[in-house]
């Protein structure tokens, strides 16, 4: 009895001896602490990968990685609290539960979690600014032209931080001591134009370019606003182009400048000035690529960047040019600026179409200035106050080559009207000068009666006209074939 007594009397010893020093078999984050002071467990800690506030962690979101302070997720570690709850076992509490921790201490092994202290207002701030960070739109498939090659680039999905399950994750992960890299939760959204949908685009079925020469900064903007909104556009089998819907209004809160425009038959300042050239280029490629034209419309006179009869003029809202896919595979549309030049490119499945646009002018009607005396002027002096314009008649055909043999339809007829003009001149001593003739009309239609409804020709302004008509022949003006540029294509 006497020595069972005394043994149960040295194991009450040994249990309740204090010598300052964590209990065995304790450990913090994996690492031993039992048999250290405090003091060494703090430096034992210190050299763990326990990060600290200032410790670098990454932060993953989906595939892109981010490093950045803890302290700045919003998140820091109570390392002092672990200490002061691992040296605490056996210490604190009923002498019972203290006896009977440090008697189960060298068998029993006991974790002590470090404390994480999660700033909530902090985590918000930092998932918001991973979210602008990292969250992008999807990117649809392309069609890229090298060369005369083709190639299709595919899209990529668009990521979305998940705000409220990032806090979350962001807690979780200081639970575990922020030892592994923090991965956001994330929400993936599809392109719209994949891959698959561009199969069969393998083929530049037409390219037409327009130059830009003499056009000024602002309209050189508003052509490539106007360009960046078609560029890249995809088409599908049985849609229809329409300009006006795809660029939207040219106003100045749309981002386009003052430019010239024509108004009235007269070139004026006016927002969105240069979005003709864009369309007449892309009509165009449309007509050389074999799509149906649906809406179009010419100007009233010709205009320099494209022959007559080739020109496709839009307004908001009104005057719109349309085009509808007829193939069974879709179209990719390109519309880019290089070199002082508007290049726009209809893609689709090859081969490319062999097609030529023949257009012809079929009446010209120089009209004769209006003469005004000016007793103002030196005798003999003359100055234009309003420059004349011709008119022009121009016929249009779409011919289409197959086999040996060839296809053509009309395309458009088109009547651009003529101004007279207007020329003060000075008052000469001698004979005035006879006055001026009335201007010359279209040739007669029918019915004695030009197609305007003015008055026939005359036989001496008709000469004139069969004059002015031989003249644009020897020029090359008279009848002109117009074909893809097909030949040494270049990546734009």
């Amino acid at each position: 009895m006497a020595g069972a007594l005394a043994l149960i009397a040295a194991t009450v010893a040994v249990v309740t001896r204090d010598r300052g020093r964590i209990y065995p078999n304790i450990f913090i984050a994996d690492q031993p602490m039992g048999g250290l002071s405090r003091a060494e467990a703090e430096q034992a800690l210190a050299r763990t990968a326990i990060p600290r506030p200032d410790s670098r962690v990454n932060v993953r979101v989906a595939d892109a990685t981010h490093r950045c302070r803890l302290n700045d997720i919003g998140v820091s570690l109570a390392v002092g609290g672990a200490l002061d709850r691992a040296y605490d076992v056996g210490r604190t509490g009923p002498w019972l539960r203290r006896l009977r921790e440090r008697a189960v201490c060298p068998w029993k092994r006991t974790d002590i979690v470090v404390p994480a202290v999660v700033d909530a207002g902090r985590v918000r701030e930092f998932v918001a600014d991973c979210a602008r960070r990292f969250d992008h739109a999807p990117v649809n498939a392309a069609v890229e032209v090298n060369g005369r090659e083709v190639c299709i680039q595919p899209g990529s999905p668009g990521v979305n931080v998940e705000t409220l399950e990032s806090a979350e994750a962001v807690e979780t992960w200081a639970g575990g001591c922020c030892r592994e890299e923090l991965r956001l939760p994330v929400h993936f959204t599809g392109p719209v134009v994949t891959a698959d949908r561009l199969k069969g685009v393998d083929t530049v079925l037409s390219c037409v370019e327009t130059t830009l020469s003499g056009s000024s900064r602002d309209r050189r903007h508003n052509i490539a606003l106007a360009a960046a909104a078609i560029n890249g556009l995809i088409l599908s089998p049985g849609a229809v182009f329409s300009y006006n819907q795809v660029v939207g209004p040219r106003t100045e809160e749309t981002g386009y400048r003052k430019a010239p425009i024509i108004y009235r038959g007269t070139l004026v300042p006016g927002t969105g000035g240069g979005a003709c050239q864009l369309s007449s280029t892309l009509y165009q490629a449309a007509l050389l690529a074999g799509l149906e034209i649906v809406a179009r419309s010419h100007h009233s006179h010709p205009v320099p960047y494209t022959p007559a009869g080739l020109d496709a003029t839009v307004v908001y809202d009104s005057m719109d040019l349309k085009f509808r896919v007829t193939s069974e595979h879709p179209v990719a549309l390109q519309a880019r600026m290089r070199d002082r030049k508007l290049i726009c490119r209809v893609l689709g499945h090859g081969p490319a179409p062999r097609i030529e646009l023949v257009r012809e002018v079929t009446w010209i009607h120089p009209p004769q200035p209006r003469v005004v005396e000016d007793p103002e002027l030196a005798p003999g002096e003359r100055v234009i106050e309003v420059e004349p314009r011709r008119g022009v008649r121009v016929r249009v055909v779409r011919r289409r080559a197959t086999g040996a043999a060839g296809a053509a339809d009309l395309v458009s007829t088109d009547h651009y009207s003529y101004r007279r003009g207007v020329i003060r001149q000075g008052v000469a001593p001698a004979a005035p000068e006879p006055a001026a003739e009335e201007a010359e009309s279209p040739p007669v239609a029918s019915g004695g009666q030009a197609p305007d409804g003015s008055a026939p020709a005359t036989p001496t302004r008709a000469g004139e006209m069969k004059k002015e008509r031989a003249r644009m022949l020897t020029s090359g003006a008279d009848c002109t074939i117009i074909t893809p540029i097909l030949a040494g294509l270049e990546a734009t």
